[in-house]
């Protein structure tokens, strides 16, 4: 009952394990930079500038790690729906 022949567990927890990971990017992202930013401005004595720099660096590499990966779910979801739609062609085939 928990594994249907369809596997829609498996697809909802491959798809909930890729959300999870596009915002833990972002957050980690923004607390590297945020982190970098702040150390660099009390070691140069820049106060605000180099925190505020970092912290857009952080936001922009995140939201590209994100956009990676949404990537990379598209092209795996491709995958399966072309291995699905030839697996489909090869049992059709016999049947006129």
């Amino acid at each position: 009952m928990l594994f249907s022949k369809d596997d829609r567990l498996v697809r909802i927890t491959q798809l909930g394990g890729t959300a999870g990971t596009m915002g833990l990017h972002i957050v980690s992202a923004i607390i590297v930079g945020l982190t970098i930013g702040y150390f660099l401005d009390d070691y140069f004595g820049t106060k605000p500038w180099l925190i505020m720099i970092f912290f857009l660096v952080g936001v922009i590499s995140g939201f590209k790690m994100v956009f990676e990966d949404f990537r990379k779910l598209q092209r795996r979801e491709e995958a399966k729906k072309a291995s699905s739609l030839k697996q489909d062609g090869e049992k059709g085939a016999g049947r006129d």
